[in-house]
């Protein structure tokens, strides 16, 4: 029997240790070979000159200001450094060498003797090309900032070398901790290095300067605003400076070119910088044009990622396809359609991917450069020749094809056949005049793919990377607006995959006992969503299932709690390898997201979900009880869901991105719940039963009349409104509506009296319940209405892919219009000039026409003061305590139930403390009113905004502290002192707090020793 191993290992003996010191010392002779160590010597020798301890045994310092030691000692710098290999740099003696050499440029850079700056900017460079990314490991925080001074330097090779030094050195922090970048943007800032570059591009000429020192500089600037989000706003604020770029762009050779692309790039990481760019028509034709077939690769390529940071953000995909939607697409398609050069097709389908994420015209036009066939190629790879040229391969074959050259390529192609599908209509389709033999080779391909997951036996093995974004593929495909996608993608995946309900049980079991393992330990998250996507395309092809609903429901249930509880989380970048592209820059002052979601086990347990109960029978699976729809009658709607409706309708309120919040709500249609319940509707809702601010007389063929406000109608449901023609004469509102007469609507017999109740109650409230008797009618008049959501919800239809959810609002109503019918008009208190566009009004002062029912409901001051008898309940103008931006604020809450917000982007942290103030200070005076107008929530959405912005910058925190205090807001004043308390001993040696009073000094030095105690923040 052998021994046991013991689970430590032995320590090795001193022999042992002996021989391994030997080894070491063997192979660091033989890598310092006898001219590296006389070399080294020559080199310590000249240092030893003017390198001397500044206290006599501390830290190193480079003393000597004679320029001939200073030049000698550069000239063993650089004989030395030559010499190096990349197997010394990891030597000890080497690295000291290095240290002592990295202390002596820094010193002799801030000499001012201009043939040994030239000299020593010469030898930096060759330091930091030598070292190359180990140079982090040495104290470069004086080296970065010596380099940077010498940046505006009057002597061109300078300038030029330290500009090439510098950027080797801040390339190697691109991975580097967020403290040492810190530090090195400190030390840049200090230096003012943005501005010294700027300040050199501006005064480029190509007379009096060379093209190099053009390109170093622009590659500096590039990496700076790559890695340092703070450096943006100065380059693309800076008017002068783009429209220079933009000419260096347009007129100057591919190298160039080249270079401006990547700084561009960088620079549309922050979205401010990306829409300027995006609104400079000229350049954006340009750049279109360069990733035209007439262009070298290295230039296309450039403008490719340059579309594709462009393209991150809806707002910028739409702004962008929608003028240059044709040569931006042929030129994606050429790219991808260069088969034998991989770096070109892999740009190309990037960008690709990021435009058709978001709908819109750009779809039919890649559908008419053929797409489906550009990506059936890539999938063919090499076997695409002139034999097989008229001849489609089956999904078999594509798939065994050994194309390794593309094979990291194929996720791209699933991702971009996803979107086509997911966005399809008939009309795209088209365009293609029935030549659907590729769509169809691509769809086969696709599911064979996808069904590899399910079968535990498949004879084809493909790593997750690929088979994800194949499965995903499928699912969009079913998901499809398009009949034909949808009916060829069920055939083909039902034709790999029997039918059954055992294929359906598999992932199902998997998912419940993933679930029910994994309750006091973590999840398998990964297997988890691959389960979940099975799930969802097996039951939307499998109509006839005989899943027990209840268990799958309880099992989703325990899914989605888990995830909106964060216990369960996963996101797609997470194991799609293929989307960690070209964003590893810091991206700053953008407001994109994800329409599934960052937690994709969330979305796609609501998809299944939403597609298992609304395939079910229309049979109460309690009771039995024939139903119009849903799954539950609602007798036992409470016994049945009482779980599941809690937990989808808590979800509902919270801050979830558009998809996930799409499904539950269609999941809770289900159960005739329809609509996004919100805080506006819930108080809207209200005015159904108030007839005393009626001006709209609905008559039913029954007989029976409903009162309603037409300014409500106006902006929920103008369907609903009398004509244009019955409500005018002569071009002029009649006399009985302008003095609150009801006006009379006649609607057809054909109305339901009972579903225009609900339509009117979702209309008011954004929310509604229809029981399964009156579907019917209600869905039909949803159609004839125009509530398009609402007409989804009771046809059962899936959610629309990217589209936003819809947001209770009635800001429609505010928007200048014939009829408006506008009765009241509040009045800011300012003494500015304002022309109305507002019909025939004559009133110059700020002010705005607004509606008594909105006034009245939303706020309980003025609902009063209508009611009081009073002048003012009588008087068409409201004069409101309050400035113009604080009135327009106050409106824009009662129209949309929140406030404006400031955003505390790169544009807000470069105000200056006046133009910040002016932003601030609406806020404060809303807080104070709506401590007298019982303004619910106002306050407090105030103090969110003002405490976000002041904790971005400080700039203004001392000025707004006294403003706020005058108005009696002393949270928000906590809120200043807290944002600059840290701050409070510069400050005070500066003279800025002399306008506090003394309660207000004590209050920011009591924060000030908190702060100093127990840290913060800011610490």
């Amino acid at each position: 029997m052998r021994p046991a191993f013991s689970a430590a290992k032995p320590s090795p003996s001193a022999r042992e240790k002996g021989r391994r010191k030997g080894a070491a010392a063997t192979a660091t002779e033989q890598l310092l070979t006898e001219q590296v160590l006389s070399l080294r010597t020559r080199l310590h020798d000249a240092l030893a000159l003017g390198l001397t301890k500044s206290d006599g045994h501390g830290a190193k310092k480079w003393q000597s200001t004679d320029a001939g030691i200073q030049s000698h000692a550069l000239k063993a710098v650089a004989a030395f450094v030559g010499c190096l290999s990349s197997e010394m740099l990891r030597l000890h003696p080497i690295k000291e060498s290095i240290s002592d050499i990295i202390i002596a440029l820094d010193g002799i850079l801030k000499t001012k003797n201009v043939s040994v700056l030239i000299q020593a900017a010469d030898v930096n460079l060759k330091l930091v090309t030598s070292v190359g990314n180990s140079i982090r490991q040495y104290p470069i925080l004086e080296m970065v900032s010596s380099l940077s001074c010498q940046l505006s330097a009057g002597q061109l090779p300078i300038s030029m070398s330290c500009a090439s030094a510098l950027s080797c050195v801040l390339n190697s922090l691109v991975a580097a901790r967020a403290s040492a970048q810190t530090e090195i943007w400190e030390a840049l800032e200090e230096t003012n290095a943005v501005a010294s570059i700027v300040s050199a591009l501006l005064s480029y000429t190509h007379d009096a300067h060379p093209l190099s020192y053009l390109t170093e500089m622009i590659s500096l600037l590039r990496i700076i605003l790559w890695i340092w989000p703070s450096s943006r706003y100065h380059v693309w604020s800076n008017s002068n400076l783009m429209g220079k770029l933009s000419q260096y762009c347009l007129s100057i050779e591919t190298t160039v070119t080249a270079k401006i692309m990547k700084l561009y790039a960088a620079l549309a990481l922050c979205g401010n910088g990306a829409m300027i760019l995006l609104k400079n028509e000229e350049l954006m034709t340009k750049i279109g044009d360069l990733i035209g077939k007439s262009h070298p690769s290295i230039t296309r390529i450039e403008a490719l990622k340059l579309f594709q940071v462009l393209l991150r953000s809806s707002k910028g995909c739409n702004l962008f396809m929608t003028s240059h939607c044709q040569p931006i697409v042929q030129g994606i398609i050429d790219a991808m359609s260069e088969i034998d050069e991989k770096s070109l097709v892999a740009e190309g389908c990037r960008t690709a991917v990021l435009a058709l994420r978001y709908s819109g015209i750009h779809h039919k036009c890649f559908w008419s450069k053929a797409i489906d066939e550009v990506l059936y190629k890539i999938l063919a790879g090499s076997c695409i020749s002139s034999r097989h040229s008229h001849q489609i391969l089956c999904h078999e074959e594509l798939l065994n094809i050994d194309s390794k050259d593309l094979m990291n390529i194929h996720p791209y192609v699933w991702d971009i056949l996803g979107y086509l599908a997911v966005h399809c209509n008939n009309e795209y389709l088209f365009v293609r005049k029935r030549r659907n033999c590729f769509l169809q080779a691509l769809i086969s391909c696709a599911c064979s793919l996808a069904t590899n997951l399910t079968q535990k036996n498949s004879p084809m093995k493909f790593s997750r990377e690929e088979q994800e974004p194949a499965l995903r593929a499928v699912l969009m495909m079913l998901l499809s607006p398009s009949q034909y996608i949808f009916s060829e993608a069920s055939s083909k995946f039902l034709e790999v995959l029997p039918l059954g309900d055992e294929y359906l049980n598999i992932p199902l079991s998997s998912l419940e006992s993933n679930v029910t393992r994994n309750l006091t330990s973590s999840f398998d998250c990964v297997k988890i969503m691959t389960n979940l996507m099975n799930l969802a395309c097996l039951v939307i092809v499998q109509s006839n299932h005989s899943l027990n609903k209840r268990n799958a429901v309880d099992v989703l249930s325990t899914i989605i709690k888990e995830c909106l509880h964060k216990n369960l989380y996963i996101t797609r970048s997470n194991i799609a390898s293929h989307l960690q592209f070209c964003f590893d820059g810091s991206s700053c002052c953008y407001l994109a997201e994800e329409w599934e979601g960052e937690n994709i086990v969330l979305f796609y347990g609501l998809v299944v979900l939403y597609n298992l109960l609304r395939r079910a029978s229309f049979l109460c699976v309690h009771c039995k009880r024939n139903l119009d729809v849903g799954i539950v009658c609602h007798d036992c709607r409470e016994y049945y869901t009482e779980d599941l409706i809690r937990v989808l309708e808590h979800a509902l309120c919270q801050n979830l991105s558009p998809g996930p919040k799409s499904y539950i709500a269609h999941i809770l249609s289900l159960f005739g719940r329809c609509g996004i319940p919100s805080k506006l509707g819930g108080k809207m809702r209200s005015a159904l039963c108030d007839n005393e601010l009626v001006d709209l007389e609905l008559l039913l063929a029954d007989g029976e009349s409903l009162n309603v406000h037409a300014a409500i109608l106006l902006a929920r449901c103008p369907k609903l409104l009398p004509s244009t023609k019955s409500l005018t004469k002569d071009g002029k509102l009649t006399d009985e509506l302008a003095k609150r007469s009801l006006y009379h609507v006649r609607m057809s017999d054909r109305v339901d009296s009972h579903a225009l109740k609900k339509i009117l109650e979702y209309a008011y409230a954004g929310f509604v319940t229809v029981d399964d008797d009156i579907v019917k009618p209600v869905r039909t008049l949803a159609k004839y209405c125009r509530l398009r959501s609402l007409q989804e919800m009771l046809q059962k239809e899936q959610p629309r892919w990217n589209f936003d959810c819809p947001r209770y609002a009635l800001t429609a109503a505010l928007e200048p219009a014939e009829h408006s019918f506008s009765d009241k008009i509040l009045e800011a208190q300012s003494n500015d000039k304002m022309e109305c566009l507002h019909g025939s009004c004559q009133l110059s002062t700020p002010h705005v026409h607004s509606h008594k029912i909105v006034l009245s409901m939303s706020c309980d001051y003025l609902r009063a003061l209508f009611q009081s008898g009073m002048h003012e309940s009588f008087s068409e103008v409201i004069r409101v305590p309050l400035g113009w931006e604080a009135l327009d604020k106050l409106v824009q809450w009662f129209y949309s139930g929140k406030l404006p917000r400031v955003a505390p982007d790169c544009r807000w942290k470069n105000l200056s403390v006046e133009e910040q103030l002016y932003h601030l200070r609406p806020y404060a005076e809303l807080s104070s009113l709506a401590e007298f107008w019982f303004l619910d929530g106002v306050k407090e959405e105030s103090l969110e905004v003002v405490t976000s912005c002041l904790n971005s910058s400080t700039n203004a925190s001392v000025e707004f502290i006294g403003f706020a205090a005058n108005l009696g807001q002393w949270e928000m004043v906590e809120a200043a002192i807290s944002s600059v308390a840290h701050l409070y001993p510069k400050l005070r040696d500066a003279g800025q707090l002399e306008q506090l009073d003394e309660d207000l000094l004590n209050m920011l030095r009591t924060e000030y020793v908190r702060y100093s105690q127990h840290g913060d923040r800011h610490n």
